[in-house]
């Protein structure tokens, strides 16, 4: 994953998404195929989804995620 080789998560929100879109393609090899650039934009938008999220206050506790996956495990 290349996003964390050139941006801390936090820095991500202060961009805007071209500017968070150019820096991406800038960062990957030239050889980078369109599914990697895909891949690299989708977690960047699952990233700033999530910071969004958790601003919102839309999170679980760690509690709350181990009941929630020993249920999946359990079925």
């Amino acid at each position: 994953m290349m996003v964390a080789l050139f941006m801390k998560t936090s820095d991500i929100r202060r961009v805007n998404d071209k500017q968070l879109a150019l820096s991406t393609l800038g960062a990957l090899p030239d050889t980078a195929s369109l599914h990697d650039i895909r891949e690299e934009l989708e977690i960047l938008e699952s990233i700033k989804e999530g910071q969004q999220a958790a601003r919102e206050g839309r999170t679980k506790t760690q509690e709350e995620v181990e009941q929630l996956f020993g249920s999946w495990n359990s079925k």
